[in-house]
């Protein structure tokens, strides 16, 4: 042991020699560590202090070594124990980002129940099973909502599993009768009388959300997934329009015949530049979220005050179910759901096919449908 002055401290060094030999046959190198100053250490303190290193080289030990693993430990420790919100944004850069409708609402899921459940500012260890019972019994009386927030909340938390930030996701860990209960399923559809009011509104609208609005009638895609679309989705000579995993709520890849009618609606020179086709956003590029005030101007202008874009998909299914003889997997395929939704059994292993030419049938059929029915009725 050494106590090493210089202009500005004087610190206790200790010098250890690892035991026995190193790969090459030869001694392991002296190295030093030191064990503290001479204002927080006695000569005394510092003695018992380096006798203790002593210790642990001649026991096998490497001091240094586990002094690097103990401030690594509480490094890591430090980083598991940050507040929620700031994990909470980790994970929107790094997996959810802001560019489709689904994951900007996942987001403000989450952040809506962390606030809640007034754990913005609390460590990801300190969640527990307590804290997910809550959100069932804070939305009682909006199943929806509760199931919702659940869902995107549990989410999170396997999040902070992969991130090693917490051991095991309480949501997992609950009984059924624990979680939020589903939603009453949804049974409005629109009637042709209805479609004719939305086609043809009684006040006038901003020609954008008519555009828009009238090719959601036509086109059975989620709204999200329609205000996002831009050249790189649609192929005019084709009439497609295709999907890539990435842009689609399940992950799935999706591709779906355009009709003459929906056609008449693109603005082809959007599709040459790449831009959106539905530029709804009023700032440039960005995506659309003003989906209340969107469907509030709908309900206005048609006298609709049940009115909601997801209703188009289930008018589709209705009304080409009732009126044709098209299978019905063929037309809950238009919709996009997940296979293991519309398929069962070893079906959905085995029966992989897009069926294109079958929709492309279906939604000819249905082009012509609201053109003969709707717009020229």
């Amino acid at each position: 042991m050494r106590l090493a002055i210089n202009n500005a401290s004087a610190s206790w060094n200790v010098n250890f020699r690892r035991r026995g030999l190193n790969y090459e046959g030869q001694r392991h190198p002296q190295r030093t560590l030191k064990i503290g100053d001479l204002v927080s250490l006695s000569p005394n303190a510092a003695r018992l202090k380096a006798e203790e290193i002593k210790a642990e080289v001649r026991n096998g030990g490497d001091p240094l070594k586990r002094i690097e693993n103990e401030k690594r430990m509480s490094r890591e420790a430090e980083h598991r124990d940050r507040p929620l919100k700031i994990w909470l944004e980790e994970y929107r850069n790094e997996i959810l980002g802001t560019h489709t409708k689904y994951k900007v609402t996942e987001y403000v899921n989450v952040k809506m129940t962390l606030n809640e459940l007034g754990m913005l500012a609390s460590s990801a260890s300190e969640l527990s099973v307590f804290d997910l019972i809550k959100i069932a019994k804070i939305h009682r009386e909006k199943p929806a909502t509760g199931r919702q927030r659940f869902g995107a909340f549990s989410r999170f938390i396997d999040y902070l599993v992969l991130k090693n930030a917490i051991q095991s996701n309480p949501a997992k860990k609950l009984l059924p009768e624990q979680k939020p209960k589903p939603a009453a399923a949804r049974t409005v559809f629109y009637s042709v009388e209805e479609l004719r009011s939305i086609w043809f509104p009684k006040v006038e609208i901003r020609a954008d959300y008519l555009k828009f609005v009238r090719f959601l009638m036509i086109m059975p895609l989620r709204a999200g997934e329609a205000s996002e679309l831009t050249g790189v989705n649609i192929f005019v000579n084709e009439k497609k329009i295709r999907l890539s995993a990435d842009e689609t709520k399940n992950k799935n890849s999706f591709v779906i015949p355009l009709p003459d009618i929906a056609v008449d609606l693109i603005d082809t020179d959007r599709v040459i530049a790449n831009q959106k086709i539905f530029p709804l956003s009023r700032f440039q590029n960005e995506p659309m979220r003003a989906w209340s005030f969107f469907n509030k101007q709908v309900r206005a202008a048609t006298g609709l005050p049940h009115f909601a874009c997801h209703h188009f998909r289930r008018t589709f299914c209705s009304l080409i179910s009732d009126r044709t003889s098209f299978p019905e997997n063929l037309v809950d395929s238009l919709l996009n759901h997940k296979r293991s939704e519309t398929r069962s059994g070893v079906m959905k292993h085995y029966q992989l096919a897009k069926n294109l030419n079958q929709r492309k049938e279906v939604m000819d059929w249905w082009g012509n449908f609201l053109k003969d029915e709707v717009i020229n009725g």
